[in-house]
């Protein structure tokens, strides 16, 4: 691997990563969002409006960084893999077209839903943001289809069987797809409400009851997540045997990630046991918030990063898997472009600077109060 591909290969990874957590982030938040907003609306609980907002602003902030990153991965596969956009934007390009749909939709539904707020009836309000919410989910449900077929190639392999207009449709059907679609979604309702309960702990949030209601969300999807891992892992043992002895870390490896599977689990666990202790502490809203349910969040997204990395980085050293063997990053690679080494590094370098720059600013922007001019009530 030259320093072009290495470089390529490794920006590729870490945009997808960081797109990833904020994905999931902004779902799950969405959702809460929109449930606490119809919530309030059919029980006359003002207080559930006030939580509604509040969580709305944590999905404004992530979506925001989760367009720029979004937007890295479309310019890194444009100039560094053509090829490979070129077989996506084909082969895989219904798929590609709900993502995009989903986009045009969930844009401006995240500006209608915030500026229609106290000026339209609570129904169509609600409505609205149910919208929101569900275009989100639908924005993953197209695009997970991308990783499923560099996996496992079913309506590929079909269109270079010379079926290119079968291959469109095949593509639907790749068996890797329903697992890997429900891990996704489940996951990011699990992320949101962690994220959620994490939140109303910070001074000047701090409110029990809003946190419990993000903790049962929490606890609620992470309780499906071990059955939906174990699925879609049988069905990596089936399809992409690479990916599955990669991160069970078996003789046949071509890379060991049984020490991050592991590291995963035990992550897991964690977050499963400091969910217990805070549920005790505030149950059905009661009691105080204790400070020590911020880690909750932070765990949530750690689970997030190592399952998501070693969906990845479990093809190494290929980029495309075909059963017992791959296709290298060189093979979709531009070998129009050159980069020394030296600015390698240095690019990848500041990116990770820029990246530290991101999570300073959501920090500022939730903590320190950007958005307190936009009025709760």
């Amino acid at each position: 691997m030259n320093a072009t591909e290495f470089f390529s290969f490794n920006l590729l990874g870490i945009s997808v990563l960081v797109h990833i957590a904020f994905v999931n982030i902004t779902m799950g938040t969405g959702w809460i969002s929109a449930m606490a907003r119809f919530l309030a609306w059919r029980r006359n609980d003002a207080s559930l409006e006030i939580m509604s907002r509040r969580v709305f602003k944590i999905l404004i902030v992530h979506e925001l960084f989760s367009g720029v990153w979004g937007t890295i991965i479309t310019v890194v596969l444009a100039g560094f893999f053509p090829t490979l956009l070129a077989i996506a934007t084909d082969v895989i390009f219904y798929p590609i077209l709900i993502a995009v749909a989903a986009i045009i939709i969930r844009i401006p539904s995240i500006a209608l839903f915030w500026y229609s707020w106290g000026k339209v009836q609570p129904g169509i309000h609600s409505a609205l943001g149910f919208v929101m919410a569900l275009s989100g989910f639908a924005v993953p449900m197209g695009f997970r289809y991308i990783f499923t077929e560099i996996t496992y190639p079913h309506g590929v392999g079909i269109a270079l069987g010379g079926s290119p207009d079968i291959a469109r449709f095949a593509v639907f059907y790749n068996p890797l797809y329903p697992p890997l679609i429900l891990h996704t979604w489940m996951g990011a309702m699990s992320v949101g409400g962690f994220i959620t309960a994490s939140f109303f702990v910070i001074k000047g949030n701090t409110s029990p009851k809003f946190l419990w209601i993000g903790l049962w969300h929490g606890v609620l999807f992470l309780a499906v997540q071990p059955l939906l891992g174990l699925w879609y892992l049988l069905a990596l043992g089936d399809r992409a045997p690479i990916l599955y002895n990669n991160i069970l870390g078996t003789a046949q490896s071509t890379v060991n990630l049984l020490p991050m599977f592991i590291a995963k689990l035990l992550v897991v666990a964690a977050l499963a046991g400091l969910s217990y202790v805070v549920w005790r502490s505030v149950k059905r809203g009661a009691g105080v918030a204790p400070r020590h349910a911020l880690a909750l969040g932070p765990l949530a997204v750690l689970t997030v990063l190592l399952g998501e990395y070693m969906n990845d980085g479990g093809r190494s050293p290929y980029l495309v898997l075909l059963g017992e063997t791959g296709l290298p990053p060189a093979t979709f690679s531009n070998i129009y472009i050159r980069i020394p080494f030296p600015l390698v590094f240095t690019i990848l370098a500041v990116l990770v600077v820029f990246l530290f720059g991101f999570m300073a600013t959501v920090y500022y922007a939730l903590n320190r109060r950007f958005l307190e001019d936009l009025p709760e009530a």
